[in-house]
């Protein structure tokens, strides 16, 4: 837990870095199983079959044992693995594996279940020749955005039994834990999972000072919150706008 909350302090200071080789960052198809085809219809969806994936492992990876993950999020209509290329290099730099999954044709209404399920098809494929994947501690991190989505895909996460250990929103302007707490089951574990808030020092959506509180007074009050302000303007990627459930 404490090599976990020690990442995601240090990917708020570095969110924002030049693009990594492309040698070390994967693009893969995975198709959707028939429960994930049946979880991406949540809102109306058309079944989806296959999910656009990217994957960035740490020098020396070893398929026998297991890695930390980072699964990145992204706003509404925007990529999770094109925004990949912003924090890879930082993540697979600490030793942890990097994963998103987008959908191969963009959903009627971007569900959280949508997004889980491009996220099940990825794991899915991985197990193949990582068998401990689905044993690993996981991550959930954005911009904007994707930092709301992240908590409801944390909550998923947990609610999947997936080892969550921690969750990064960076240029965040609401705590979505809350409600992803009413809409899933993850248990009050998921109270306890260590949050890391950034904002930009010069952002006029999220002030600084507005992050520190979030980080201290979320709707899932947390022992082991932080935030950090970053020198600079806006920290969300592109786009302010929330995320769907």
């Amino acid at each position: 837990m404490k090599v976990a909350f020690m990442f995601l302090t240090l990917l708020t200071a570095n969110a924002i870095s030049a693009g990594p080789p492309a040698s070390i960052f994967s693009r893969f198809d995975a198709p959707l199983s028939a429960a994930a085809r049946k979880l991406s219809t949540t809102g109306g969806n058309p079944p989806a079959t296959i999910a656009k994936c990217g994957v960035a492992f740490p020098t020396g990876f070893e398929p026998r044992k297991t890695y930390p993950i980072l699964i990145w999020n992204a706003p509404q209509t925007s990529s999770a693995v094109d925004g990949l290329d912003e924090i890879v290099r930082t993540v697979t730099d600490a030793g942890w594996v990097a994963l998103a999954a987008d959908g191969a044709t963009p959903a009627h209404v971007e569900t959280t279940e949508w997004c889980a399920a491009m996220l099940l098809a990825a794991f899915d494929r991985l197990e193949r020749s990582w068998p401990d994947v689905r044993r690993s501690p996981v991550a959930v991190g954005g911009f904007s955005g994707g930092a709301k989505r992240a908590a409801y895909i944390g909550a998923f996460l947990m609610e999947q039994k997936h080892p969550l250990v921690g969750m990064f929103w960076g240029g965040c302007n609401e705590d979505r834990s809350g409600d992803a707490l009413r809409w899933h089951k993850p248990g009050e574990a998921f109270k306890a999972v260590r949050v890391a808030v950034s904002n930009g020092s010069r952002d006029p959506l999220v002030p600084a000072d507005r992050s520190r509180r979030r980080a201290h007074v979320a709707s899932c009050p947390r022992p082991d919150s932080s935030a950090r302000c970053c020198k600079g303007g806006p920290s969300a990627a592109s786009s302010d706008r929330p995320s769907g459930r």
